[in-house]
């Protein structure tokens, strides 16, 4: 019988503790990788990441870039006997790759490496949608101003509000849909003088066009809100994506509303009109500008918020209307009234309960 020196069997007993050990663990992993595979994926979130106080600089620079597109926009169209100098489809291409611009100057200049970008074909949704509704919004208002634009597709917030009930089980209080209806009702109350007593045709193909704006407007800005808020890219790299297929939309679809090979003559002697090249530029830069700003109030607070936004814009947009284009808009008395309705909704919707919460 062999006997091993104490210092050996010291070394053997924990070598076989060492692999006993290994083994534990490689177990336990291997448990862990299973249950995680077994666990459910981590459900969809659409909470604030803050709220209106703390984005107030935001929510500011939301509404004058908003004023300013609008107000751009409509000009542009007035300057040329109720006609654009240019194609609207390639208004939208050159505010996509205008912003696409901006964001990828931006990723650059903070030293982001878009080497590890990945595209994903999630960001064709909200860009067709985008597209859509850029494309008849340039339409429609040729034939109606912007204020009365706005009145029409105002019914998002309802849209919005009942996506976010029906499809993600959000808790949309009572209060909160009252708020949701005088945010709505405000803007017709304000401008219901003007609608009929203006000289403005609202037809059905406007009609038509308004609610189908509104209802890509809300998928749009659900699907942005759901990747922004849940997708593990980062924010540049989302918006550069978006506004790629938004680009590449708009290439697409130029052929079918223009001849393109009359585009080359037609920027000539557009460039050679030096007024009407600053409204054009004008109308993408702006445009662009109000574009860019969506995703961080949708990132920061939520779609709805995005949409009494525009609500309140729409208010703001009435007055500088009535101040630039008074053929066109006239202040009326009800107007006071419509402001207070407006504020009295976007303070329901963020209070949630009129009194207590139960």
């Amino acid at each position: 019988m062999v006997v091993l020196p104490s210092s050996q069997v010291m070394a053997v007993h924990i070598e076989v503790k060492s692999v006993e050990s290994e083994e534990v663990k490689a177990s336990v992993g291997s448990r862990k990788e299973v249950t995680a595979l077994l666990q459910p994926p981590e459900p969809l979130t659409l909470a604030r990441k803050s709220d209106v106080r703390k984005s107030m600089i935001l929510i500011i620079a939301t509404l004058l870039m908003e004023t300013g597109k609008q107000l751009s926009n409509f000009g542009l169209s007035r300057a040329n006997n109720g006609q654009y100098p240019v194609p609207s489809c390639l208004l939208v291409l050159f505010t996509e790759l205008t912003k696409f611009t901006i964001v990828l100057t931006c990723a650059a200049v903070m030293g982001v490496s878009v080497a590890r970008w990945r595209f994903s074909v999630r960001f064709c949704v909200p860009a067709v949608c985008y597209f859509v509704t850029n494309f008849l919004y340039l339409l429609s208002i040729t034939s109606v101003p912007p204020p009365i634009w706005m009145v029409l597709i105002q019914t998002r917030t309802l849209y919005t509000a009942a996506s976010y009930r029906m499809m993600f089980g959000r808790e949309v209080t009572q209060t909160q849909v009252l708020g949701c209806v005088l945010v709505v009702g405000s803007i017709p109350l304000a401008r219901l003088a003007e609608i009929n007593t203006s000289n403005t045709t609202i037809t059905s193909a406007v009609l038509l066009n308004s609610q189908v704006c509104a209802v890509l407007s809300t998928a749009a800005s659900i699907a942005v809100e759901i990747l922004l808020k849940n997708d593990e890219r980062s924010f540049c790299e989302q918006q550069v994506w978006l506004y790629m297929c938004g680009s590449l939309l708009a290439t697409l679809a130029l052929p079918l509303q223009t001849d393109v090979t009359t585009l080359p003559q037609l920027l000539e002697s557009l460039l050679e009109n030096h007024i009407m090249s600053v409204r054009v530029a004008a109308a993408v830069v702006s445009s662009a500008l109000a574009g860019l700003c969506v995703p961080f109030i949708v990132k920061s607070l939520d779609s709805i918020a995005k949409d009494y936004l525009a609500a309140l814009n729409n208010l703001l947009l009435s007055v500088v209307t009535a101040a630039v284009f008074p053929l066109h808009f006239t202040i009326s008395w009800v107007f006071g009234v419509s402001l207070g309705v407006l504020l009295l909704g976007i303070w329901l919707y963020e209070r949630k309960f009129i009194f207590k919460e139960p």
